[in-house]
């Protein structure tokens, strides 16, 4: 070998040797990182363990996809390594739970038109809304843990936050209740608890039998004997009603309507703009459906990432609407159920088109959100991760 190829060699050596170097240096920085992201979120794996090596390996992955996604110049939202940076995909389908419109038998009458004349009303709606961002209803950031439990805690909450606003005497709702004992019998976004139900079924059940309040019953995370079984069974099932149906939902009768504080309950129009802007200001949070399936890495910013075909998959809370001046992009906020520890204190702020309704695809997979037994192959689903599709608002009374 002449003198020209063993120094090449030796300096292909030494590349190799610094990239080796490079490599493990990367790997050390990654474990302490990851050291520090199990004591932040009480986390208890063995080191050594397979275990260990196996959430060791998706938190590596997820801190280097959220590194990448940083990286690109013109980004409106930054990722992070947060707390479920070190959950498996199935974990992660479980945490959005099943969700979607129910066509199930119900206990209330349905009175078809709107409480809300949406389509009739002149009032300019503002640009930036945000008063019920600063309710105490949401200021906790409930966190469903590891149940399928996010129509439940979505209803919860958008019930304080009703309660809070309108006065009403009882201003805290369990959800803990309604992953006990709302009944599933035709598998709506799940087969029940916390393997998924919807927001309508939950206002269903609260339209016949009311809720306890959340220190009466409080939230477990896991799927428990229903406290309120017997009055279950009592109250029966009206086969014939659509409780998914477009329209103002009432209660049957006044006791059922004072066991609930509400009047009623409505399902806003599918996959259109003006109807849920109006729910949110001229009613309070709306509990909407979405397709969540790429948010467990937001961090802050608002989140671009929808695509239009969704797979409506997760209910959350939407609080309000505005326009950042700065970037001039317009966005929806909305409250998550995965804790204060994710995204921005537990909320996201949602790229809002300005033509929400054009912004239209297929959901290919209702089965995995949105469908019933028996229901349809697919669905349209409109706006931001299908934002636009299933939204319930209840209807309280304003007291005193």
């Amino acid at each position: 070998m002449n003198t020209f190829s063993m120094v090449s060699l030796a300096s292909s050596l030494i590349g190799l040797t610094a990239a080796a170097e490079l490599r493990v240096h990367q790997h050390h920085a990654r474990e302490e990182a990851f050291e520090t992201y199990l004591q932040r979120y009480g986390r208890s794996y063995g080191k050594g363990s397979e275990e260990y090596a196996h959430r060791f390996a998706l938190y590596s992955q997820r801190a280097a996809d959220a590194e990448k996604h940083n990286a690109k110049t013109g980004r409106l939202w930054t990722a992070a390594a947060g707390p479920l940076a070190d959950r498996t995909e199935t974990e992660l389908a479980e945490l959005r739970g099943w969700f979607g419109s129910a066509s199930s038998g119900g206990h209330g009458n349905l009175r078809r038109g709107m409480f809300l004349a949406q389509m009739d009303q002149k009032d300019e709606l503002p640009q930036d809304f945000t008063n019920w961002t600063t309710l105490m209803a949401v200021s906790s950031g409930r966190n469903q843990g590891g149940c399928g439990s996010c129509w439940a805690v979505a209803t919860a909450t958008v019930m304080d936050s009703h309660a809070e606003i309108y006065k009403s005497p009882q201003q805290s709702f369990s959800p803990q209740e309604l992953v006990s004992c709302v009944p599933n019998p035709k598998k709506c976004g799940g087969t029940g608890g916390c393997a998924g139900a919807t927001v309508e079924l939950a206002m269903d059940y609260i339209m016949s039998h009311g809720l306890r309040t959340e220190e009466d019953d409080p939230y477990r995370g896991r799927d428990l004997k229903c406290p309120n079984q017997a009055s279950l069974i009592q109250g029966g099932s009206s086969s014939d009603l659509d409780v998914a149906a477009v329209g103002v939902h009432t209660a049957s009768d006044q006791r059922a309507a004072g066991l609930a504080l509400m009047g009623s309950w409505e399902r806003l129009p599918m996959n259109k703009y003006e109807p849920l802007m109006r729910a949110v200001v001229e009613r309070g949070p709306v509990a909407i459906s979405v397709d969540a399936s790429d948010w467990s890495s937001y961090e802050s910013g608002i989140f671009d990432g929808c695509n239009k075909d969704a797979i409506i998959n997760h209910a959350v809370v939407l609080l309000g609407f505005g326009k950042d001046q700065d970037i001039g992009h317009m966005y929806w906020t909305i409250e998550n159920s995965w804790g204060r520890d994710w995204g921005e204190n537990g909320k996201i702020r949602l790229l809002r088109h300005a033509d929400e309704e054009a912004f239209c695809g297929i959901d290919h997979q209702p089965q995995d959100g949105t469908a019933c037994e028996g229901g349809p192959k697919q669905v349209e689903v409109c706006g931001s991760c299908g934002i636009l599709y299933d939204n319930v608002v209840p209807h309280f009374v304003k007291h005193p």
